[in-house]
């Protein structure tokens, strides 16, 4: 198994990503408590927020996943050198952080963004 560490754990991440992000990038999962992207109150409150923050977080999961996928592909290359692989899973976990805290950042502020602009919020301040 260790042969295979950064292939699998990278191209099953990337297959999630890809699998989770299409149809939320082509706005197919209409508000809901379960799946999405749901890390502001106004999501709820507003259908064309929702939609906004779900679209630009499905593309987003897309184009992680194929970054994912085609590390995965790059790590098949160290089949057969369990050092490398555990370099590269470890390696691997650190576009994957990054990534995810990105996401959440931008879907807070861009959520709290169009509240405002909607009239949503009660402080006009509030970022």
């Amino acid at each position: 198994m260790e042969n295979y560490a950064a292939v699998i754990f990278a191209g099953a991440i990337g297959l999630m990503f890809l699998g989770l992000g299409l149809p939320l990038a082509n706005n197919k999962v209409p508000p809901n408590r379960w799946y999405g992207y749901r890390v502001s109150r106004y999501q709820f409150e507003d259908d064309e927020v929702w939609y906004v923050i779900n679209r630009r977080g499905g593309t987003h999961m897309v184009l992680a996943g194929i970054v994912f996928v085609a590390y995965a592909a790059f790590s098949a290359l160290f089949i057969g050198n369990p050092g490398a692989q555990t370099a590269l899973s470890i390696i691997f976990l650190f576009p994957l952080f990054g990534f995810l805290g990105y996401e959440v950042y931008w879907s807070i502020r861009e959520a709290r963004r169009l509240a405002r602009e909607k009239g949503l919020t009660e402080n006009p301040r509030e970022e």
